[in-house]
């Protein structure tokens, strides 16, 4: 059972020497908390929260009653609840544009922003025109994803009934890492080798975490 004790002080002087990104999650709520509860009622309702969720995303999905049992304060219940809703309208973009050419840069950083914080793995296929230009997205699955969940018709299903010339597909890793599983490889070999068959190209698969994306073009596992 992990149990950390933190400074209020110390974490305060490494925040204005080297900015939020230094600090872990823990250190975070921590921070928030002490804004309602001294150090000590703080670190015990941080350690008690990690014991329950596995990071700051559940914050969120709470209830008041359960948010009341962390900050102990009806101020910062109604706090909590305005950061959460302040952090998802900040990470809000406008959506992929029918019609419209991106890069898998672009299509990567947008994908973060609509799925990089979801619990559950999804998956989903862009469709694009012979000039690469987008003519739909469509989710293909959610839920523990492997080789045996997805077979490549469910995707070319749709991209023969959109007339789709090439394809990209996106999923995302709930534990925030981008590194290409051995499922992931092989559910993209099984994928390009039907598309090779009947003519549609994959162009790009995705990997998006949390606050990052893979493309396996741009890393050169697509050729």
């Amino acid at each position: 059972m992990l149990t950390c004790r933190y400074n209020k002080e110390e974490i305060i002087q490494r925040l204005s020497k080297y900015k939020a990104e230094s600090l872990s999650e823990r250190e975070l709520l921590f921070i928030f908390i002490c804004g309602f509860l001294g150090n000590e009622k703080a670190t015990k309702k941080v350690n008690n929260f990690f014991l329950q969720y596995t990071d700051l995303r559940q914050l969120k999905d709470l209830s008041e009653i359960e948010l009341m049992e962390i900050v102990e304060s009806e101020n910062g219940v109604q706090m909590c609840k305005a950061l959460c809703e302040f952090a998802k309208r900040l990470n809000k973009r406008p959506k992929l544009t029918l019609g419209k050419v991106y890069s898998s840069q672009e299509i990567g950083e947008e994908m973060v922003l609509e799925i990089g914080l979801k619990l559950q793995e999804v998956l989903l296929v862009i469709l694009l025109d012979t000039k690469n230009q987008v003519i739909a997205k469509k989710v293909i699955f959610q839920g523990t994803l492997d080789t045996a969940t997805v077979h490549p018709r469910e995707i070319f299903r749709f991209a023969v009934q959109y007339a789709a010339a090439r394809i990209m597909i996106v999923h995302n890793h709930p534990s925030g890492d981008t590194v290409p599983s051995k499922n992931d490889l092989q559910l993209t070999k099984r994928i390009e080798a039907c598309g090779d068959m009947i003519g549609i190209g994959l162009l790009d698969h995705i990997v998006v975490g949390s606050s990052k994306y893979l493309s396996m073009r741009e890393e050169k596992i697509l050729s």
